[in-house]
């Protein structure tokens, strides 16, 4: 493996940040792994009914215009975005293996100039970031959203479930994951329910309405 010495500051922050999961994880008794394994089961079955609507409305779309022809707007680019809670969430739903080959993954410089996690047939996370998972290029939201009022309001749909784990306005399943990790005494930069300004503001407004 390549030193991550010499490999990108993003490289680096996420082969951190994995290790930082590993770290936690190891740390639980099986108590606690159990319950956050709980935790994340309505989230894994949101993800699962997301991809359904990804086949069966953008997929064929996003493969042929964007992915096959190397134009992705939303893997074209190395540093996708990524929650503490989406690292939790793939190690944990990721089979034997599978992190270690990401790591290896990382500890390489990244020439390709398009997403590190992209492989021959599409995302390696186990449960890609829920920031990918969302994203829909213009293109999509014009051909497709835009002439199927019932795919449009599907789509709204998905976009409002998907608040419910992630939009601190309310306790959410990021913003728990992650304290998980902090009372074990984990830290990472991708913490961002318990960093952000603009999510611990959030935070700060609903704490006053109640």
């Amino acid at each position: 493996m390549t030193p991550l010495a010499s490999v990108s500051e993003y490289n680096r922050d996420q082969a951190e940040a994995f290790l930082a999961v590993q770290r936690g994880l190891d740390a639980m008794t099986p108590e606690q792994r159990e319950a956050l394994r709980r935790s994340i089961e309505a989230y894994l079955l949101f993800r699962r009914e997301l991809d359904d609507f990804h086949r069966s409305t953008v997929e064929t779309m996003c493969r042929e215009t964007c992915y096959k022809t190397s134009l992705s707007a939303c893997c074209g680019f190395e540093s996708i975005f990524t929650f503490f809670a989406d690292l939790v969430v793939t190690v944990m739903a990721s089979p034997p293996g599978a992190v270690k080959a990401l790591l290896e993954l990382l500890g390489q410089p990244n020439t390709s100039a398009r997403c590190v996690y992209l492989g021959d047939e599409g995302c390696l996370w186990a449960v890609r970031p829920i920031s990918c998972a969302m994203f829909l290029c213009d293109g999509v939201k014009q051909d497709i959203l835009g002439r199927a009022p019932e795919i449009e309001a599907a789509w709204k749909g998905c976009r409002e479930r998907e608040k419910m784990f992630t939009y601190p306005d309310k306790p959410v399943l990021f913003d728990s994951v992650e304290r998980v990790f902090i009372e074990l005494g984990i830290d990472s930069r991708y913490m961002y329910f318990h960093k952000s300004p603009g999510l611990l503001r959030v935070k700060a407004r609903a704490a006053k309405r109640e």
